[in-house]
């Protein structure tokens, strides 16, 4: 028991030294926080801070749990005004489970988001093929321009031969010599 209570002893004092050269190192006096029974109270207070600020993050800042959780209530919301059956909600949820599992819903533009109200307004490139009982994304980025165009145009430099100067000179002076 007293070979416990020593090593705590001589654990204390290291930590008190530590922070002491710390203190001198830094300048700054540590204050020491002393737990109590409200932290229960701070863990609390501190989830439901952590809470509202993720319901205020924009889209793309958003954990995929939520995003799917958000995904479903638009899902909901979006059969009763189409006014779709039970298999076009599965097909819809499915859908959509199945675009985020492959990113295609991550950027800002991929999905009108309210973050104040927390709720997916629509998800513009979202159609629906009756005759298929089939959802898409459309592509709704126009084309990009080629690259190429927008360079300037190449300029036309002409590659003429450069003489040998030295050359034609040695063979002259072989000549003169004949």
């Amino acid at each position: 028991m007293q070979t416990i209570n020593t090593n705590k002893s001589d654990e204390c004092i290291e930590l008190k030294n530590i922070k002491y050269k710390t203190m001198l190192l830094s300048g700054n006096v540590i204050n020491e926080i002393k737990s109590s029974k409200d932290d229960l109270t701070n863990l609390e207070k501190f989830l439901e801070d952590d809470k509202q600020n993720n319901q205020n993050e924009p889209w793309s800042k958003l954990d995929k749990t939520i995003k799917t959780k958000k995904l479903l209530s638009f899902a909901e919301k979006y059969i009763k005004d189409k006014n779709f059956d039970e298999e076009e909600e599965k097909l819809l949820i499915a859908f959509l489970k199945d675009c985020l599992d492959r990113k295609k819903l991550q950027r800002v533009k991929d999905v009108d988001y309210d973050k104040t109200t927390g709720e997916i307004k629509d998800v513009p490139a979202l159609s629906y093929n009756k005759s298929t009982k089939h959802f898409t994304l459309k592509n709704l980025d126009k084309q990009r321009v080629s690259t190429l165009k927008s360079l300037p145009p190449k300029k036309g430099t002409t590659r003429g031969t450069v003489k040998n100067t030295k050359a034609e000179d040695s063979s002259d002076e072989e000549k003169d010599d004949n």
